[in-house]
This record gives C-alpha cells, structure tokens and sequence, in this order.
C-alpha cells in the first residue's frame, strides 16, 4: 500500500468518522488511529485488497470498542479484594500477621457445611448447644463438622501459604443462546457484566468439580462463590452432581471460531452457484409479488437481505443437521424459555483489530419480538443483527443512553416503529415518549426516512397473508437447499475432522453445536459473495463518493 493510496482515503474515512463521533476533534482521532491500524497491519506482511472496505470495517470497530470503553458497566473484581480482612486487629510482627491472614483465607475457603460451624464456634464464641440449638441439627453432628473442619484447614493452610505469591488473570466469557429467552432474558442476563459469574462457569467446564475447587482456581473465597453456583444451577447453566458441579454448554475460544473461516470462504466462493440457485429462484418469485412491488427500494433492499439472511441461516442448519442426522431440541426451562446456550472464551481482553474476518462475518440469528395484542393488533418484528456490515447498529447507539438497564431494545423498537407507520401518537398508547431520540438514529440506519419533516418507517411493512406468502417462498427455497444431495456430499466432505471437541461429560450438548464453528462465517461468505456478483444490493456502504452509506436491515415488520 502506497502512502498516495492511503491519503486517499482520508475525506472519506473522516466524513464517515464525524457521522459516528458527531464532533470533529474525536472524528480526526479516530480517522488517523485507523490509518495508523492500516499502515502497521501492513508493516506485519498483512495484505488489504478491499482498501476501503477494510478501512471502514477497522474504524467502525475501534468507534465501538470507544463506546464500549465508554459506557461500560464496573466489573466484579475478584482475586485478593475478596480476602476476608479485619482491619481492627492489629499484629506487631508481621508473620504473626501473615498466620493469622491464612486462618481466614482457609476459613473462607471451606465449604458451608464446615464454614458456618466453625464461624460460630471459634469466631463468634457459640457453644456446641447454641449452634445444635439455632440450626436444627443434634450436638454430635455439630461436633463431627468441627472436628472435619478442623482436619480440612489442616490441609487447606498448606494451599493458602503459597496463595499471597499466586496470581490469576480472569476470563470472559460472552454467552449466547439459540431459541427462545427467559422472562428475563435469560440465559444471558445470568452472566451478562458478572466477571465472577463467568469465571465460576469457566472453572467447571472441564469436569465436575466441588465449589471448593472451584473457589481456589480462581481466586475467590468459597463464601463468595456458593451463591453464584446456586444462581447459575437454579438458572440451569450447571448442573449439580452430589456435592460437585458441571457447566452444563458448549465453550468456544476465539480460535476455535476463527480458524476455518478461510476454509468457508473458499468454500462458498467455489460453491457459490449451487447454493444461489435457489436463493435467487426464490427471489424471482418474491420480485412478483404484489407484497414486493409496493415497497420503496430500501425497502425492497431490505426485503431481499432478509430474505437471503433467512434461507441461509435456516438452509444450512438443515443440511448440517441432515447430515449428522441430529435436530437441535430446545428444552423447556425453568425461566420460562426454551433455548440452548452456548459461549465464547477470551483469555484476554478482546481486540476487535485483531480479529477482523472473525467481525466480518459475525451476525446474530433471526430474533423475533411479538405482541399478540398491542392496540388490539398483532405485531411481529423480525430481524437479523447484521454486524459483519461496519455501518450503524439498529440496538446499540450512544444515542440510546436514556435506555435502562434491563430494558429490551428489539420490544421498544419493534412498538415505536408500529406507532409511526400507525400514525399513533405515543402517548395514546403510553409509550414512553423519551423513546422518540431513537429516530435519528434509526433513520441513520435507513429503517426509519424522513420526508418533509414527516418520519416513515423504512423497511417492509407486512400483513399476516403477505407474512404467509413470504413464508411458502422461503420454506421452497430452503427445502430445495436441503434436498441437493450434491450439495449435502459437498458438505459433509467439508465437515469431516471439523468437529470442536468439548468435555465428554457434558451429554447436554446437541452435535449441531460441536459443529457450529466450521459454518460460522458461511452466511456472511455467502452474502459477500453475492454482493460481488450483484445478486444482493449492499447498499453501497464503501462505494466511491464522499459519504457513508448504509447497508438494509434484514428486518420486516408484521402486522394484523
């Protein structure tokens, strides 16, 4: 790369940098820090070929990792701040001090059972009776506990002499799940910006293991980490077998999800015709219909990425399931969902910079928000988080700093955009009018437009018989995807020695999920694909003129 030809790019990356910034001192900080990210991938060997395409996809990550930085929520320290220190006792010697700190680390350490009889007795002054007394048990079970314990922080003082010159870096593990959420979206919401909750999970995902056990591998007291468990095995992400615990899904790391993505890249450019085919027949049939026709073209853009979206996330499942003849089951949970999770591991914390193909065709499933009577109407929305595109996001914006914690994005989207089409007025139906800062934002990213000072919602706006025609073309052109036996001996060549291998213990986890990395970047491979053969309109996001554009939602919206 030239410094002529970076130089070039500089206009269009800071007009495409003050859009996201909305000031020009922050917008010049982040244009240069993302030609400096080029010149040095460069430095490294590291080929670009799509100069602009690149670049926008560099510094649409390093404007959300700012805005992570920003706006993140504390995290949970753990490691020594969770020592159990009494800053009231006072010792002369120093290893006088140090004997008695490991007492209470080794206190802390110990399981309940022993812990609470031990805290009674030895700290708190309770007599053997007043304890068999105040917890319901008999004298001598009592006695029993005191003498374990005392035989266990024997043993336990060897592990805390050598703890002060220990040191432990935590994971993160980011959860997701495929199916329906919880009433509070659970599974995420168990873990989501609970470091100690995440680390808990990672330390029982090899084999079972006693909450003890788990507490030394990371560094926090036992007293500390028994609740967590029980939220975590209520929340059914372990599983408890006597007095050991198991995470009970699938954990990834960064690798493991990264690593064959050159290999389905290939693999679709060579395939590409045979698994457009029918894509691009649906698309035909859909281009004739009278729910198509009457749309704007954003809104046809729209329609048609859903579409592609749809039948690919869907298609290829079927075919991976076909082939390793095993459906995912979604088992019904105690949170009132049905969903199946699963997770990805980072040793440290995660640089989007240095895994840009992993970005580039990351995506979220379908996700679907639905009102069975908002207004006395049904509505439905259905979308596909498309963040593989480095354009604007629907659901994450600093211009949603109103939004509370807790609060669902995709539900207050989903009612506001019925609303607008509707012509409602939000406070009609008690909408909360803060919500209405959204539309700037959504109009950036072309689901909301204006014309003559009037907001219009931008994606395609269906009724429950125009939704069940789309259907019948979509189930058309994925059962013929499924049905391709040269397709499905394509596959099932590619899938071989693919398998992500995980604990053996672990029977909870369907295989479709052993094999979800080696088909992660295929939707997105695909849809590139087809943008560079002009099958699929992109929205001209890294095109040659002086402003960003933005790619269509794979979003519609359905209503009685």
């Amino acid at each position: 790369m030239t410094k002529e030809r970076l130089e070039e790019q500089i206009e269009f990356l800071l007009s495409a940098a003050l859009k996201k910034c909305g000031n020009m001192q922050d917008a010049e900080d982040l244009t240069q820090e993302t030609l400096l990210c080029a010149l040095s991938y460069e430095a490294k060997g590291g080929v670009i070929n799509d100069l602009r395409g690149w670049l926008l996809t560099v510094l649409s990550n390093k404007w959300n990792n700012m805005l992570r930085k920003k706006y993140r929520q504390p995290l949970v320290a753990i490691g020594e701040g969770f020592d159990i220190v009494d800053e009231s006792v006072c010792f002369s010697e120093e290893e006088e001090y140090d004997k008695a700190e490991n007492v209470r680390k080794t206190v802390a350490y110990m399981a309940k059972t022993y812990r609470e009889v031990i805290v009674r007795h030895y700290m708190n002054g309770e007599s053997v009776a007043e304890i068999s007394k105040s917890m319901g048990i008999p004298e001598g079970t009592v006695k029993s506990r005191l003498h374990s314990g005392r035989n266990r922080m024997k043993e336990e003082m060897k592990f805390m002499e050598n703890y002060s010159n220990q040191s432990y870096s935590p994971v993160s593990l980011q959860i997701n799940n495929s199916g329906n959420n919880g009433i509070n979206n659970e599974p995420g919401s168990l873990v989501r910006n609970d470091l100690l909750a995440q680390n808990v999970l990672w330390a029982a995902y090899e084999k079972p293991v006693t909450a003890q056990d788990i507490a030394k591998s990371i560094g926090v007291p036992t007293a500390y980490v028994e609740p967590v468990i029980e939220r975590l095995t209520e929340g059914e992400l372990m599983v408890r077998i006597g007095n050991k615990y198991y995470t009970d899904f699938i954990i990834c790391t960064v690798e493991d999800k990264e690593k064959h993505i050159p290999a389905q890249k290939e693999f679709i450019k060579d395939n590409f015709s045979l698994i457009w085919k029918y894509i691009g027949n649906g698309l035909d049939k859909l281009k004739q219909q009278d729910l198509y026709k009457k749309l704007n073209s954003d809104q046809k853009n729209s329609l048609e990425m859903y579409f592609t979206f749809n039948c690919l996330d869907y298609g290829i499942y079927r075919i991976v399931s076909n082939i390793l003849g095993a459906e995912q089951k979604f088992p019904y949970r105690k949170d009132g969902g049905r969903w199946i999770a699963f997770a990805t591991v980072n040793f440290a914390e995660f640089n989007p910079m240095e895994h840009l193909d992993l970005m580039m065709h990351s995506y979220s499933g379908e996700r679907h928000t639905y009102f069975e009577k908002f207004t006395n109407r049904m509505v439905c929305q259905h979308v596909y988080s498309a963040d593989g595109f480095p354009n604007y996001s629907y659901y994450a914006s600093p211009d949603y700093n109103f939004i509370k914690a807790g609060e669902d994005v995709d539900e207050i989207i989903t009612k506001l955009l019925f609303i607008l089409h509707m012509g409602i007025p939000a406070e009609h139906v008690g909408f909360n009018e803060e919500y209405l800062k959204m539309i700037p934002h959504l109009t950036k990213c072309k689901i909301l437009r204006e014309e003559n000072g009037q907001i219009f919602v931008n994606i395609p706006v269906i009724n429950e018989k125009e939704f069940g025609i789309l259907l019948e073309l979509l189930e058309e052109a994925k059962r013929g995807m499924e049905a391709d036996e040269e397709l499905k001996n394509l596959f099932a060549e590619f899938l071989s020695g693919k398998e992500t291998l995980c604990p053996s213990h672990i029977e909870s986890i369907p295989v479709f999920k052993r094999y979800q990395c080696p088909v992660n970047a295929m939707l997105f491979s695909c849809v590139r694909e087809a943008i560079n053969r002009n099958e699929l309109y992109d929205g001209n996001y890294d095109d040659d003129n002086e402003k960003v554009n933005q790619h269509p939602c794979p979003m519609i919206l359905v209503i009685e």
